[in-house]
């Protein structure tokens, strides 16, 4: 009977040691879990203040856009430009405008300026042309499409953005020809390095992006500054007008069919393509408000009449914009498209 008491309470004392080890265990389980948890939310909140890095200045990206507005304006470009933007935007038989937008192409917290032909009769699909980011160290401005290939792309040289954040690329021997090859960003997405051949993922659907023409572009200026210092440093003087002074009149006029007219400061007139010396400026004399400016060439037969209209003034059509300072030059009898307004 006492042998059967004994290991009665052996097994008893077992049991509760048992459940003692089980309930420090748990504990044990718990505590490490909590921790864990723990750890884990310390992890997530240092990740999630570390992506919210300052956001960089996009304004910088101004300078850029002002440029390529003034060139397709001016029609002149250099080789910080892709020139093919100027030279199609100016075409005469197929125009083709260009577009712009902002987008993190990378994914490393910097959106890129994104240039691109608009789609039309010429291009069925957006066509990049240039691409810009800006170092985060010095927020300065960086060109990635610059170069012999990526520095003339939207005609024979085609960048295509993928949907992996690289590109495909093809050469100058045509637009699906010459070899592909690829191009991906650098760890620190200042440049673009070139593949032997590119992915092979599927392209992006770049016309959900958000594009804004160029054309309409006010580089984040108050469209009212813009206006009112165009204003005030750009119209026509009549009183120097009536006394042969052209210097009101200098700069880039531009029709409503892309050709243009440039005055010079040093008296020069270039006119569609032809560089002629200013003669003088003199009063119309049909009293219209207008003033007649002559110019000197070797052949003036059928030389075209230059004419200035100074904002507020009338003329004897109603085809031009009399709010605006104008030009307007034609042999024949005037249309909107005779009318040049200064854009520079």
């Amino acid at each position: 009977m006492k042998k059967k008491l004994l290991l009665l309470a052996t097994g008893l004392s077992s049991l509760a040691l048992l459940a003692a080890c089980s309930n420090q265990s748990n504990h044990l389980s718990q505590t490490n879990s909590s921790s864990s948890v723990e750890q884990s939310q310390s992890d997530n909140g240092s990740s999630s203040s570390s992506s919210e890095e300052k956001k960089v200045d996009t304004s910088a990206y101004d300078d850029i856009i002002s440029k390529y507005q003034t060139a397709v304006a001016n029609n002149q470009t250099d080789a910080s430009l892709n020139s093919l933007v100027v030279t199609y935007a100016n075409s005469q038989t197929s125009p083709v405008s260009t577009v712009y937008t902002y987008r993190d192409l990378d994914g490393n917290g910097v959106d890129e300026l994104i240039l691109a032909f608009k789609p039309g009769n010429l291009f069925k699909d957006y066509m990049i042309t240039d691409i810009y980011t800006i170092s985060k160290d010095s927020g300065q401005v960086i060109r990635l499409t610059e170069g012999p290939q990526l520095g003339m792309l939207g005609e024979r040289m085609t960048l295509t953005y993928l949907k992996d954040k690289t590109f495909s690329y093809y050469g100058s021997a045509g637009a699906t020809a010459g070899g592909g090859s690829g191009y991906h960003f650098n760890d620190d997405g200042q440049s673009l390095i070139k593949d032997d051949s590119d992915s092979g993922v599927e392209k992006a659907d770049l016309s959900s992006w958000d594009w804004k023409d160029l054309s309409s572009a006010s580089s984040n200026r108050s469209s009212s500054t813009v206006s009112q210092a165009q204003t005030s440093s750009t119209a026509l003087n009549a009183d120097e007008l009536k006394n042969g002074n052209y210097k009101s009149a200098v700069g880039t006029w531009k029709s409503s069919d892309g050709k243009t007219i440039k005055i010079t400061s040093d008296g020069q007139l270039e006119l569609w393509g032809n560089t002629y010396p200013i003669d003088s400026v003199s009063a119309s004399q049909s009293n219209s408000g207008g003033f007649n400016l002559t110019y000197v060439d070797s052949n003036p037969t059928g030389n075209t009449p230059i004419q200035f209209y100074p904002k507020g003034v009338a003329d004897f059509t109603n085809a031009g914009d009399s709010s605006k300072d104008r030009i307007l030059a034609t042999n024949g009898m005037p249309s909107e498209e005779n009318y040049y307004y200064r854009v520079d």
